[in-house]
């Protein structure tokens, strides 16, 4: 079974990591750092189609659960993912139930969806079986994130074959006149957040949410998200560079002695 679907079932939440640099050491190197699930960005990344296969292999490999955040709601590109070893889906700017379903129909077999037959890596890892249970190893969530999203919130959590919604805050915030920032503190948008996590618990859906920084990833879990996403690793790789150049800076600043020349510059 997939490994979130896991956790859920016994009650848990899930924690992801994000990934916007294109390259598959890094990405199980993360993945043996104990995520649950790493989501490869397709939507806001130089991550190709086969660069982004071999991050899902890496991550499998390295115990994590392979996500991606596609680019579109394109029906190909979704069941191509699939077929390729993504076990978790999320759809990018979902403001419909017409598009929800959409999105539904790529990840399930028929009948009760329009997925091509043709799983490549799935086979490896579930072997024959997988066609029956194909619909259990895939998590899907549609991204909520725009003011169309939020009026038609109720039908699209009604749609069969997603199993719940993920909050694109910055995208969030800015269709309700806020700052595009991750972790807002703007009281629309917090209050859009809680409706959404209410409204999607309501329905008997799950809900996740991209969160920036690891204490507003608890908060969020603390108030009954089931699945929250923490720094990306381009924003980890940044944090950690300015820091450790600031200690380095910091302590190698000494006083040149009064009334003398430093000559440290000299030869040796």
């Amino acid at each position: 079974m997939n490994k979130i679907r896991s956790l859920w079932s016994g009650g848990g939440h899930a924690v992801l990591g994000w990934l916007q640099i294109p390259a598959a050491l890094h990405a199980e190197a993360l993945a043996r750092c104990g995520y649950d699930g790493l989501v490869v960005d397709l939507q806001h990344s130089p991550t190709d189609f086969a660069t982004a296969v071999a991050m899902m292999t890496a991550i499998e490999a390295g115990g994590s659960e392979p996500f991606v955040r596609v680019a579109t709601n394109d029906a190909s590109d979704i069941m191509k993912l699939l077929d390729c070893g993504a076990y978790g889906v999320i759809c990018p700017m979902i403001d419909t139930a017409a598009q929800a379903r959409s999105f539904a129909s790529a990840l399930h077999y028929p009948p009760r969806g329009t997925r091509s037959f043709g799983p490549r890596r799935p086979l490896l890892r579930y072997g024959p079986d997988y066609p029956r249970i194909a619909s259990e190893t895939i998590v899907a969530l549609a991204m909520i994130e725009t003011a169309t999203a939020l009026q038609n919130l109720a039908e699209i959590l009604a749609v069969d074959g997603i199993d719940g919604v993920f909050i694109g805050p910055a995208d969030l915030a800015l269709a309700l006149g806020a700052a595009p920032q991750a972790d807002s503190t703007d009281p629309r948008v917090v209050a859009a957040v809680r409706t959404i996590r209410l409204s999607a618990h309501a329905h008997g859906k799950r809900v996740g949410i991209f969160c920036a920084g690891a204490d507003f990833a608890r908060d969020k879990l603390e108030e009954g998200f089931d699945l929250v996403s923490i720094t990306p690793d381009l924003a980890m790789l940044t944090h950690m560079a300015r820091t450790s150049l600031e200690q380095v800076r910091q302590g190698a600043r000494r006083e040149t002695p009064s009334g003398g020349n430093d000559n440290r510059a000299g030869g040796g």
